[in-house]
C-alpha cells in the first residue's frame, strides 16, 4: 500500500511540472510573437501597417476577461502594447 506522503509528493510534483510546462509554452508563444512583430516593422498591407503580434493564449485570456470587444478599443490595444512593448511592431 502506498503511503499518503508518497501520494502527496507525487501530486505536488505533477502540479509543479504542469505549471512549468504551461509557463514554458507561454514563453515559447511570446518569443514567436515577438519575432513576428519584429518582422512586421517593415511590412506594408492594403489595410495599413500592422501594429503588433499577440500570443493566442494572451488574446483569449483577455477576451474572456474583458469581452471580445476589448480588442476593438484603441485605448485598450494601446495600453496592451505599452505594457508588452516587445510585441509591438510600430506606433499605434
Amino acid at each position: 500500500m502506498i503511503c499518503d506522503t508518497a501520494l502527496t509528493d507525487a501530486l505536488v510534483k505533477e502540479l509543479c511540472s504542469g505549471r512549468a510546462l504551461k509557463e514554458a509554452m507561454q514563453n515559447k508563444r511570446e518569443i514567436a510573437a515577438s519575432a513576428e512583430a519584429r518582422m512586421m516593422k517593415d511590412a506594408k498591407s492594403p489595410l495599413g501597417k500592422p501594429i503588433g503580434a499577440i500570443p493566442q493564449h494572451e488574446y483569449f485570456l483577455l477576451a474572456n476577461k474583458y469581452g471580445t470587444e476589448c480588442w476593438d478599443d484603441r485605448e485598450f490595444v494601446r495600453d496592451f502594447f505599452k505594457s508588452q512593448s516587445h510585441l509591438r511592431a510600430g506606433h499605434i
